[in-house]
């Protein structure tokens, strides 16, 4: 009985209220949640991973081969000219581009080679069997010109990377961008409520000071106007509340859906808005200006990657290896190392792109594009500085506003507060305290739009100092 009682009182009991949700709370939701936030941060790592692609070109390469080459050619009239070859070739090599410019590549090949001759040529050379040849060689080349300590393909690299950047800047530009929205969501909505409550509350006040002038019209103390008076004031009270009440609808539907929920969702309570002391100082570091930066090293790098391309090239070169073949395969892989059939090869190569007419006009082209790079730069700086100067402004007539607004609040609530008392002495009428009420609160509403401009100007300098990063 007693447990039965227990749980009809636990039941009965009322719920106690969430903790509110805070704003730094929503942001993490926003994060986890948002899909375009999820899109922005896989292109992120995209971004990243397409900027070391050109570094292939360092990367050690390894090829290998099996081939089986079966040639049976129409005899020719020269001497011991086979009719027949057969073949099996394997082999395997490893090179690599190192920072100097130096192309290094080692290699090993081998076969199993059989020739076969005209009959009437096979009883004078007697029988021809299969050999095996073991081949090593290492091949060394340095350009002194054209790629000298890999400047192409520095080039070509820090373009790579200077447009991954520009396009990295840009994506979380975006998406600081969504955290931005995501801020003035929950300023939006937060705001909106406390102003629901108070516009219920003139409404309530309205529609008692209502009932009490149609009392006093009733009783011929009042004229009908008072009555219109009063009706107009109602109308417009709850002309001003379906209005807030269609706000919160559509900002309920965007706070969920930045947080990747459905626009129906519940949302609970929201942490009410304080006023940010100060406004921050700009930073560097905005993502747009970074985009802009990186757009111009690229063009750099494009410069020197033509500059690369029609500059001669001029290498030196050497190839030292060693041969060997036998009938039995592993005598002569072991010869090979003797060194009896060494070979080398050393030389000079030169090659050059004689359409210089050709040249001037890519380089030209390239060189305009840097130029359009620096042009962007300089117009996104002063843009930058635009924005903070009109951001200051904002702020300082926020200020201003904000403090008439809460000395006009101040003044509304002393002057409800003694009406209130002069009601008390006999010396006034209810419909004179629930209007002066009703005009304190309308005052507290306007405090309210000015909390919230002060927090989303807070939050336009979060954005451009990125301090809200998206993952």
């Amino acid at each position: 009985m007693r447990a039965t009682l227990l749980a009809a009182l636990l039941l009965a009991a009322p719920q106690l209220p969430a903790d509110p949700l805070g704003m730094d709370d929503y942001l993490a939701q926003v994060r986890q949640d948002n899909p375009q936030l999820r899109s922005a941060r896989a292109m992120d790592a995209a971004y990243a991973l397409q900027a070391k692609q050109p570094l292939t070109a360092f990367s050690p390469q390894l090829n290998a081969q099996l081939a089986r080459d079966d040639d049976q050619s129409t005899p020719t009239l020269a001497a011991f000219s086979p009719e027949h070859i057969e073949s099996t070739q394997w082999g395997a090599g490893l090179s690599k581009l190192f920072g100097t410019g130096t192309y290094v590549n080692l290699s090993y090949t081998g076969d199993l080679t059989a020739l076969g001759f005209p009959a009437v040529m096979a009883g004078e050379l007697g029988p021809t069997p299969p050999t095996y040849g073991q081949q090593f060689s290492l091949t060394v080349a340095q350009p002194l010109w054209r790629n000298f300590m890999a400047e192409e393909v520095a080039a070509a690299v820090d373009a790579a990377q200077a447009g991954a950047d520009a396009s990295r800047a840009g994506n979380r530009y975006g998406a600081q961008a969504q955290l931005f929205q995501a801020r003035q969501a929950y300023i939006q909505l937060c705001t909106v409520r406390q102003v629901i409550v108070i516009q219920q509350e003139s409404l309530e006040r309205n529609q008692r000071i209502l009932a009490w002038t149609n009392a006093k019209y009733a009783d011929n103390l009042a004229d009908k106007v008072d009555v219109l008076q009063v009706q107009a004031a109602i109308q417009q009270v709850a002309l001003g509340l379906s209005q807030s009440r269609e706000e919160e609808a559509k900002g309920q539907a965007l706070f969920n859906a930045l947080r990747g929920a459905s626009p129906t969702a519940e949302v609970g309570g929201l942490a009410p808005l304080s006023v940010p002391a100060t406004l921050e100082e700009p930073q560097p570091g905005r993502q747009d200006l970074l985009a802009a930066q990186a757009a111009l090293r690229a063009s750099d790098a494009l410069v020197r990657q033509v500059v690369q391309q029609f500059t001669p090239d001029l290498s030196v070169f050497a190839t030292l290896g060693l041969n060997q073949r036998d009938q039995d395969n592993g005598t002569a892989f072991d010869q090979l190392w003797q060194a009896e059939h060494p070979a080398r090869l050393f030389g000079v190569r030169l090659t050059a792109n004689l359409d210089l007419p050709l040249y001037h006009q890519v380089l030209a082209g390239a060189q305009r594009a840097r130029g359009s790079g620096e042009a962007q730069v300089e117009d996104k700086q002063r843009e930058v500085e635009k924005d903070w100067q009109q951001l200051r402004e904002s702020w300082a007539g926020m200020q201003e506003r904000l403090t008439l607004a809460s000395q006009l609040e101040a003044l509304q609530k002393e002057k409800a507060d003694r009406e209130k008392v002069r009601y008390q002495d006999g010396r006034t009428t209810n419909f004179q305290v629930l209007r002066f009420e009703d005009d304190y609160n309308l005052s507290r509403i306007q405090t309210l739009q000015l909390t919230a401009l002060a927090n989303v100007l807070d939050a336009q300098t979060r954005y451009y100092n990125a301090e809200d990063q998206p993952w």
